[in-house]
This record gives C-alpha cells, sequence and structure tokens, in this order.
C-alpha cells in the first residue's frame, strides 16, 4: 500500500469537506450547527487522549487534577447559565442523557407518554430508540389539528387514566422535538403530572441554546424534574450531551449514578473545555444570538410563503424557534426536494409531517421538509438574506432552474463565525 497516496486522500477529502461547507454550501440541517474558533483550539488538546472515570476529585484513575478543575468550572459556568442547582456534563450524547434520564425514571413494562415520530418527536422517545430498548412501553401524546401542538385537555385525561388494559402504568412524561417550531404546553402539564406522581422529562436538545438566550420557553421553571440536551444544534458547543435539575441532593446523586455507571464510562473529555468556551459564548452573546435565530426562522418561513411555498404552522405565525417545515409533497416530496437542493448547495433534510401514516414509503419519502437557520445566523445571514434565498428556493423548486452560482455568490458573503470571542 502506498501510504503516503492513501494519506493524502484522506486529507483531501477533510479539505473538501471544509471549502465546500464554508465558501459555497449553505446548510439548513436543524441539528447541527458552527464552532467558533476558540471552541476548535479548546477540542484539539491533550484531554483527547484520557481518561476521567467518575466524578471530578473522586475519579477512577490518576493524574486528573487539570481535568477535574476544568470541568467542576464547566459544570459551575452550566449551572449559572440556565439557573439549575444541578447539571452534568458527562453524556456524550443528547440521546445518552435522554437514556439516563429514562432508566432513572423508568422499569421495564411501564408507559412513557412521548410525542409522536410524525408529530415530531425524536426518535430516542420512541419504541425503537432509548425508551423502547428499556422495555417500556411508549403512549404519544394527542395533538391538536393542525399535528404541531399538544392537546391539552386530552392529554390530562391520559394523565388521570395511568392504567390501561394493554399497557403498564404510566409514570413518566418525555415533553421535546425533532421536529419543533413551538414550545409545548409543560406549565400547564407539569402540575398535573406531579399530582399522579408521574415524573416529567424535557428534551431541549433542539432549543438549547434558545433556551440559554432567554428566548425560548424555560423548562425548569415550568416543571421539568430533568432537562436533557444535546450540545450542538441552537447551542454552537462541541458535539455531546448535558443533563440539568433542580432536584434534592438524593434525587440528583440518583441520577448521576444513571450517567455513570449507568451509560458512561469516560466521557470524551476534549469536550469539556470546549464546552466551556462555549457556555462563556452563550453567556456574553446568547440573547442576541438566539433572538437574531427566532427573527431569520420568521422571515424565512414569510418570505417562502409569499414566494408559493405551504409552509406549516402559518396559523401560529410559522415558527417561535430556529426551524420551518415545509410541505413539499406536490413537488416530489421531501427526499427529492432535498436533493434538488443539495445539487444546489444547498442542505436540508427530508421530514415527516404530522398528517402522514408511517410507512416504508413516507419514510423514504416523506412530504415534508425541515429547515434551521441557525448555522447561518451564526455566520452571520439576518432577515433580508433569508429573504433572498427564499427566491432562490423558488428558482429551484418551482421555476426548475439552476441555482449553484447565486447559493455560492451568497454563501461567499459570510465567511466570519458571529458571537463569539475570536
Amino acid at each position: 500500500m502506498d501510504y503516503a497516496k492513501e494519506l493524502d486522500k484522506v486529507n483531501s477529502l477533510v479539505s473538501l469537506q471544509n471549502s465546500w461547507r464554508k465558501k459555497e454550501c449553505i446548510n439548513l440541517i436543524a441539528s447541527e450547527n458552527v464552532t467558533s474558533p476558540a471552541v476548535d483550539a479548546a477540542y484539539a488538546s491533550d484531554f483527547s487522549h484520557r481518561y476521567a472515570e467518575g466524578d471530578p476529585w473522586k475519579r477512577y484513575y490518576n493524574g486528573t487534577k487539570y481535568i477535574d478543575e476544568l470541568e467542576e468550572y464547566a459544570t459551575s459556568l452550566a449551572s449559572d447559565l440556565f439557573n439549575a442547582e444541578h447539571a452534568n456534563l458527562q453524556p456524550i450524547s443528547g440521546t445518552v442523557a435522554n437514556l439516563a434520564a429514562f432508566s432513572m425514571f423508568t422499569r421495564p413494562g411501564d408507559t412513557v407518554l412521548t410525542n409522536g415520530t410524525a408529530a415530531g418527536g425524536h426518535i430516542s422517545h420512541n419504541p425503537s430508540g432509548a425508551a423502547g430498548i428499556l422495555g417500556t412501553n411508549v403512549m404519544n401524546f394527542p395533538t391538536t389539528e393542525d399535528g404541531f401542538h399538544i392537546d391539552v385537555d386530552a392529554t390530562r385525561k391520559k394523565i388521570e387514566n395511568k392504567w390501561t388494559a394493554v399497557r403498564g402504568r404510566l409514570t413518566t412524561l418525555m415533553f421535546g422535538c425533532s421536529l419543533f417550531l413551538f414550545p409545548q404546553p409543560l406549565k400547564e402539564l407539569s402540575e398535573d403530572a406531579h399530582n399522579a406522581g408521574l415524573h416529567v422529562i424535557y428534551d431541549a436538545a433542539h432549543v438549547f441554546g434558545l433556551i440559554a438566550g432567554k428566548r425560548f420557553q424555560d423548562p425548569l421553571r415550568e416543571g421539568a424534574d430533568v432537562v436533557t440536551s444535546s450540545t450542538h444544534k441552537t447551542f454552537f458547543g462541541p458535539q455531546g450531551g448535558m443533563i440539568l435539575s433542580n432536584a434534592d441532593e438524593k434525587e440528583w446523586k440518583r441520577c448521576k449514578k444513571t450517567v455513570f455507571p449507568g451509560v458512561v464510562s469516560n466521557h470524551h473529555l476534549h469536550r469539556i473545555p470546549a464546552l466551556a468556551i462555549a457556555l462563556l459564548e452563550h453567556k456574553a452573546f446568547g440573547q442576541e444570538y438566539a433572538g437574531q435565530v427566532i427573527k431569520n426562522a420568521k422571515r424565512f418561513a414569510q418570505s417562502l410563503s409569499a414566494e408559493g411555498f405551504k409552509v406549516a404552522g402559518e396559523g401560529f405565525g410559522f415558527t417561535e424557534s430556529h426551524q420551518v417545515a415545509v410541505d413539499v409533497g406536490k413537488l416530489g416530496g421531501g427526499l427529492s426536494v432535498a436533493n434538488k437542493l443539495e445539487e444546489n448547495s444547498i442542505i436540508v433534510n427530508k421530514n415527516l409531517m404530522p398528517w402522514e401514516t408511517i410507512s416504508p414509503g413516507t419514510l423514504a419519502n416523506p412530504s415534508g421538509i425541515r429547515i434551521g437557520v441557525q448555522e447561518m445566523t451564526r455566520w452571520g445571514m439576518k432577515e433580508d438574506d433569508f429573504k433572498d434565498l427564499a427566491g432562490i428556493f423558488r428558482r429551484i423548486l418551482l421555476e426548475g432552474k439552476g441555482a449553484k452560482s447565486e447559493t455560492k455568490e451568497l454563501r461567499s458573503r459570510f465567511q466570519t463565525v458571529n458571537y463569539t470571542f475570536s
């Protein structure tokens, strides 16, 4: 084997990815973001070589004094930013955080109430994901006619009837979505849940940066026992997970045990210094950033609607988050539309819409696309830029024209990461 040639191949692909994403591609994947140069520099460190199982200052390994100090500091930053009594930075993803939370509150045979997949629920909330592999039964929140809102009255009836003929005892409500346009009725339902002896989890993965920026609902103040999240969507940190809670010390100790040794061994330590910097960036710039994200999402949704697209949530102002959902069933479906956009260097993902019946066909080519504006907001795009982008969507999808050069020109205007110290 010619190892020099093989190394060149790897480095070439890395270079192509970096160049395409930064210079040509408009990325609208709702679950992604870009980290700052300061976060990138902290991420590439000796921490990536090390192990530190357990809590700071109580490790199962020696040689961790700097790791301990930094993890303790980052944890205090997270607690302060989210006004939480407790924070755990050790889950290595949002799904791992969900696995820990479910294992804390459920036993095999119990039932959890979650958002259904078609209604935006994340796969980890459902039978094929974390909830299911723990042996729990899954029921879905009933929704209002539009499909994007939980039906509060119908949910209260489910809470009152904690037993069903075919399912085990309802123990836990899991709020939060993957397609997440609007805040959820956490405040309205958490008191009912707690009065019935149920636990409440809020998966904040998609809206964590908006919560940090005080521009979305505040789940800990609205009744969540535990908040789980990833740290790399609207929250522009390194990929990883987090758990927050205001539980008492006994309950928090139980929560920590579900993380380590429950679902995490070593917790990928290079994330921690990078996450500390991202937390500082959110403390300094988070409110401005989150506000701009929501303004951009609203303008983009309005502009796409004005261009002739069927944008979901029109009767509710389209969106209150970073996301926009578009029904493209009459344009060939989500897969076809996503492919056409990618040919023109615009990246979105296909997505089920709430009114669809789940089947192999709808999963392969659902009728919707999901759009997120958070990464391009961090690159500096504002409302008028998203209005221009809606025009590019029209030319590609409604007029059948190529617009790769227009995409590249628009992308070329935004080459510096914003909302950062560096």
